[in-house]
């Protein structure tokens, strides 16, 4: 079967889900087999929450498709039609990120493209928020010329745009140690992911904002070596994923999630402190 020509208009589909990997839909699988493909199904679904609307107002503000934002989600906008504290918020983070000239430029590049390619063989979508072509990547490195040394041949760079709480370590359960939100978060694995789906090691870049009263900003690269570690991961587990989607292989529930909590059935009694 044609794999399906991405689109703005169906690139979130529920078919174009189905068809192709992403970054996204990779970390689910990563955290709940069982539930990534229950979300798949349409039987298990996250809520579009005010958190994800916020993220998704700042990248329409810098994508230029903010007024089409706002007209899909009216629920932004108070009863006297000016924004809800949330998201008066997220356009003052807009109009901090839009006054730092680095920031402003990193954020300059084509934005949501749309690519495809295939890890370990499993199709890969991908979105960026801010392609940056090698003229812009040029320019920008004479203005801040400690820039030069993540492009030393002057090619293109990727930069994803990051709304979040703040910039602090995460506690990882897994790992039982505090870890880097960029990790915690899976952001090598996205960086590795585009970088893969782009064709060439051009360098994935985050430029982030808080929430935070006073809002922070700041900019952070993936050194390669650590996206080529999180693209081994990838590599290693896309086939197992892609073949729980073809109904291949039986998902496995993670135990802890809420739709593992929500889908659990007694086969035992356990001793109280067995927990």
């Amino acid at each position: 079967m044609a794999k399906l020509k991405l689109t703005d208009a169906n690139y979130y589909s529920q078919e174009a889900n189905w068809q192709y990997m992403s970054a996204s839909q990779f970390k689910a699988f990563r955290k709940c087999e069982a539930a990534a493909l229950a979300e798949l199904k349409g039987e298990w679904g996250r809520r579009e929450t005010t958190a994800l609307l916020v993220g998704s107002y700042v990248d329409a503000y810098f994508s230029g498709e903010l007024e089409q934002f706002k007209a899909d989600h009216p629920e932004i906008f108070k009863k006297d039609g000016t924004l809800k504290a949330d998201f008066e918020k997220a356009h003052a983070i807009c109009e901090r990120l839009n006054q730092d000239e680095l920031a402003r430029l990193l954020l300059s590049g084509k934005h949501q493209i749309i690519k495809t390619g295939k890890i370990a063989g499993v199709p890969y979508k991908a979105k960026f928020d801010s392609r940056l072509t090698a003229r812009q990547v040029e320019a920008i490195c004479k203005k801040f010329p400690e820039i030069r040394s993540l492009v030393p041949f002057c090619g293109p760079m990727i930069v994803d745009l990051k709304c979040m709480k703040d910039f602090e370590s995460m506690w990882d359960e897994d790992a039982a140690e505090r870890v880097s939100f960029i990790e915690y978060w899976g952001y090598d694995i996205q960086g590795a992911i585009y970088q893969k789906v782009d064709g060439r090691l051009a360098p994935f870049v985050i430029v982030g904002a808080t929430k935070e009263t006073a809002t922070n900003i700041d900019a952070f690269y993936i050194p390669d070596e650590d996206l080529a570690f999180a693209l081994s991961e990838v590599e290693a587990l896309s086939p197992r994923y892609d073949a729980i989607k073809r109904g291949e292989i039986e998902p496995e529930g993670c135990g802890k999630c809420a739709y593992c909590r929500s889908t659990k059935r007694l086969s035992s009694i356990k001793h109280y402190q067995d927990m």
